[in-house]
């Protein structure tokens, strides 16, 4: 067994079978050698997956003389046999948060020898191991292998277990948002000197189902030739097509699929077999006809004009192109999840078919500053989202007398709600229908298309032109003998031009030219190109209404069609520790990436940091240089921080504000080639309070008492204010949480814990205030203001009630008004014998009791250190304090002696302390 590799395929709840491969530059060797060591360093972590149903076909195109040469065993594969187990709620397991599909996908993993498979095996639609196979995996098992499965998102880890069955392993992953990208990490076991490699699948599914009806009729597109299609970007496997022979839906990319038709007289014979635009949204399928937006959902055809928001003559629908599964919007913000609009408006759609007008193409000019004199012959042509998960490009149009049109470029910035004009302009010839694409990058990286020509911006527009095929035209048809039908890019920058023919051009990000790869597909043909995330290319045939999928290798078509070009990676290796898509940065955070690019002396390649975005970060670069038998490595450390001092400023909201937002940092090599592995990658960074963010009083969630919620009663004598009359007060267990106990002898100091989300992040040591929210004031303080050390009167809550007294009693004090004392520039001179009532970690100031009887507080504790994080945060907890009891009366006498001396647990009541305390 001289190469093997771990393949794995995903079995689909319908069929079994899986479409969803990761590829490599081991694809140009060999299809089968997976593991083969690879001449060029970068390839010897890739793994190339096989599409079972066109396994036969492929092999005959792909094993090279290298490969047969070898006389070995083919590969050792990992194989996943997945089916749906739906649970009700209640049962899911408690770590795991349901999104949309309250579902669990339990994966089966096994490894098997191809040359001594089953038929089943070979086919991906096995459901048990062969003999053959069982031997195998328990080989593997005796010797340690323990195959994990991670999300590359979450990081979450999935653990199998050995099931009854030997040579199986088996584990449950719920289908949710985090577990989009998983990974099999195996360990490093060898079997004959040959190892199983890790490798990422997708694991995603869409709840959309649609009802048929045979009365139902088709909807059809008007030419012959187009395809239009849309898939959410989250789940690329689930696809709507819209051809001249039918409208089809899939989930699993092709394997199946349905049509999709509508009732009888919902549209007129020219509307439904001219569609224009086709998109997925949560609610169903949206197309576009004539001008006016219909939506196809499970049982209903409706059509969405003015009472959702939408206006007649809508020129295009576009729905979101990447997927950004671990952003999370600041609070109060929803990202829209499709964009509509018309020649002079535009509307952004939500969740639940909320619709509402963004800008008028006249506001918009305003906005701008453009002079009215200069609006005449403006329209917005063209609308798309960009890479920023915030962000929507507008192409801004406006035709010349010479049937030229000159497009200017606008963005809008959903979280700060903020236009921006963009340093880019394009000439186009008139009439012609136009598309754009942004690649995954922090930079704006984008393509625009007509029919003939696609241009090209990269680098913050510094960087503008047309791709030239290999003769140097911009008309890209004199190269293929027919017109653009499709353009797309994945998330690395890898794109493919799609002709009406099928004839294919490869470009890539910072490339210029095209280069044409070798046909695949009949020119007669009715083909779409599919993308999923992990960057391998499938051709769906949806000839005559009928689909049909095959695996598309764009790797190895590239370096066939161009190893006489003798076209050479400036770098041998390009790595960074970006791992994840999304990060949140508080106010003492630092982010710190590393970037290594290594290659051949002379070649002067070095790792490069763009930043796209407000400049609220600093940074600080380390870099390191060696060489060693003419291979040089150059390593870059970056960290980003912020270095804004927020204490003792007037204007804090406003500098909170202004130092608050979201960019995009990516990390790339400065040279660049098509035949260069995979190397683009980027992260969003949002400098700000993430809604994961929390406290909580050290041990209080692990306090446990009995869930039954409490009345008491607080003496007027003990209330701030110097109330008329004695405040009753209803205890909520569910929402406060159980009390601590503690004796009225002793003094209490609280501990804060911050935690992200179930993540603990550290014991907090910046300065909190606590205050008892129903206006008690019989407790005190340990220290005086003296013994903290002051040298001018610190603040307190009578001083701040004073100078604030239009404000509640939440706001009155808190990180935008905190001033020391330690310093005889803050403050002023006053009677240091009062309370310091400023409690941190290690300055030992403790709660102490001014009534040794029982009493019950509810306290809310509140950082005020304004350096600590832009979040406002708080938290909430309750004191039982127990100690003597007081005289009572006979009622309450009578009351208590009948229940339990646990005023949350019984059913008595206690009066001490200045509180009466009663159970319902």
């Amino acid at each position: 067994m001289e190469c093997s590799s771990l393949i794995a395929q995903e079995a689909w709840e319908i069929n079994g079978k899986g479409p969803f491969h990761s590829g490599g530059r081991e694809a140009a060797q060999n299809r089968r050698c997976l593991s083969k060591p690879a001449e060029n360093p970068t390839s010897t972590n890739k793994v190339e997956i096989l599409n079972p149903r066109v396994v036969e076909q492929a092999s005959t195109n792909t094993r090279t003389p290298e490969c047969l040469s070898t006389g070995g065993r083919d590969d050792i594969v990992l194989v996943l046999s997945c089916h749906f187990l739906t649970l009700p709620l209640p049962q899911l397991l408690s770590n795991f948060i349901s999104y949309e599909i309250p579902s669990i996908q339990s994966i089966q993993i096994w490894v098997y020898d191809p040359e001594n498979a089953s038929p089943e095996e070979l086919a991906s639609n096995a459901s048990n191991p062969s003999l053959n196979s069982k031997s195998l995996s328990m080989q593997f098992l005796s010797m340690g292998q323990e195959p994990m499965i991670v999300s590359i998102i979450s990081h979450q880890v999935y653990p199998p277990e050995i099931t009854k069955q030997e040579g199986i392993w088996e584990t449950h992953i719920p289908l949710t948002k985090s577990n989009l990208f998983m990974q099999i990490k195996g360990n490093s076991v060898a079997l004959q000197d040959c190892f199983i490699a890790d490798y990422i699948f997708l694991l995603s599914y869409v709840s959309l189902t649609f009802s048929q009806n045979p009365e139902y009729v088709k909807m059809t597109s008007k030419d012959e030739r187009n395809i239009l299609f849309d898939w959410p970007p989250c789940f690329p496997a689930t696809v709507a097509t819209v051809s001249h022979w039918e409208t089809l839906f899939t989930k699993d990319a092709f394997n199946t699929s349905e049509k999709i038709r509508i009732p009888p007289n919902s549209l007129t014979d020219e509307e439904r077999h001219d569609i224009e635009e086709v998109c997925i949204i949560e609610e169903g399928i949206v197309v576009l006809t004539k001008g006016s937006v219909y939506l196809r959902r499970k049982t209903d055809f409706i059509q969405l004009d003015k009472k959702f928001g939408i206006p007649p003559n809508v020129t295009g629908i576009k729905t979101r192109t990447y997927c950004w599964p671990g952003y999370t919007p600041r609070d109060g913000l929803e990202l829209s999840q499709i964009i509509v609009w018309t020649k002079n408006e535009i509307f952004l759609g939500y969740s639940h078919l909320k619709f509402y007008l963004l800008t008028r193409l006249a506001d918009l000019m305003k906005i701008l500053n453009v002079k009215e004199e200069s609006w005449k012959g403006f329209s917005i042509r063209l609308a798309t989202y960009t890479s920023d998960p915030t962000g929507v490009a507008l192409l801004l149009s406006m035709t010349s007398h010479y049937n030229y049109d000159w497009l200017y470029l606008v963005f809008y910035d959903e979280d700060s709600a903020k236009w921006y004009l963009q340093d880019f302009s394009l000439t186009l010839p008139s009439g012609h229908k136009l598309g754009a694409l942004f690649m995954y990058s922090a930079l704006p990286n984008f393509v625009i298309w007509d029919d003939k020509h696609v241009h090209y911006s990269y680098q913050n527009y510094s960087e503008n032109g047309f791709l030239r095929t290999y003769l140097g035209s911009i008309d890209l048809t004199t190269a293929t003998n027919s017109s653009i039908h499709q353009v797309f890019i994945d998330y690395y920058g890898n794109g493919v031009i799609k002709m009406f023919n099928n004839k294919m051009l490869y470009f890539k990000l910072e490339i210029k030219d095209v280069a044409p790869l070798h046909d695949w597909a009949n020119e007669s043909d009715n083909t779409l190109v599919l993308i999923n995330p992990t960057g391998d290319l499938f051709l769906a045939n949806l000839n005559y209404g009928i689909a049909k999928s095959s695996e598309y290798p764009i790797m190895l078509e590239l370096y066939s069609s161009i190893f006489k070009e003798q076209t050479i990676c400036p770098y041998l290796l390009f790595e960074s520790s970006i791992i994840v898509s999304n990060i949140y940065l508080d106010k003492r955070d630092k982010l710190t990436f590393w970037a290594q690019v290594i290659y051949r002396e002379n070649l002067g390649v070095y790792p490069i940091v763009e930043i796209y975005g407000r400049k609220i970060l600093k940074e600080k670069r380390d870099v390191s240089y060696e060489i060693a038998l003419g291979i040089c490595t150059k390593n870059l450390t970056v960290t980003f921080y912020q270095a804004i001092d927020y204490e003792g400023v007037t204007n804090y909201e406003e500098l909170q504000e202004q130092y608050t937002g979201h960019v995009m940092i990516q990390l790339r090599p400065s040279q660049f080639a098509k035949t260069c592995p995979l190397s683009s990658q980027a992260v969003h960074v949002f400098v700000g309070c993430s809604s994961q963010r929390y406290l909580e009083l050290k041990g209080y969630k692990e306090n446990q008492c009995q869930s039954k919620n409490a009345t008491y009663v607080i003496e007027k004598k003990y209330l701030r204010g110097n109330p008329p009359e004695d405040m009753h007060v209803n205890y909520n267990v569910s929402k406060y949480g159980c009390p601590f106990k503690i004796s009225m002898t002793k003094s209490f100091h609280p501990v804060l814990h911050l935690y992200d989300g179930n993540k603990f992040v550290e014991e907090v040591k910046a300065n909190f205030i606590v205050w008892e929210i129903n206006g008690r004031k019989d407790f005190g303080y340990t220290l005086s203001m003296s013994d903290a050390g002051c040298v001018n009167q610190a603040q307190s809550w009578k001083s701040m009630m004073a100078q604030n007294e239009h404000l509640p009693l939440e706001e009155v004090w808190g990180p935008h008004n905190y001033r020391h004392c330690f310093s005889f520039s803050t403050g002023k001179p006053g009677d240091l014998t009062q309370p310091y009532e400023i409690i941190n970690l290690t300055n030992k100031n403790e709660i102490v009791w001014k009534n040794h009887h029982v009493g019950f507080f509810i306290f809310r504790a509140k950082i005020i250190d304004p350096n600590y994080s832009f979040c406002n945060l708080t938290t909430t907890f309750a004191i039982e304090t127990f100690g003597l009891i007081p005289e009572t009366n006979t009622s309450i006498s009578r009351g208590y002696q009948s229940g339990q001396n646990r005023p949350l647990g019984g059913i008595g009541m206690i009066r001490g302390g200045g509180s009466s305390l009663g159970c319902n």
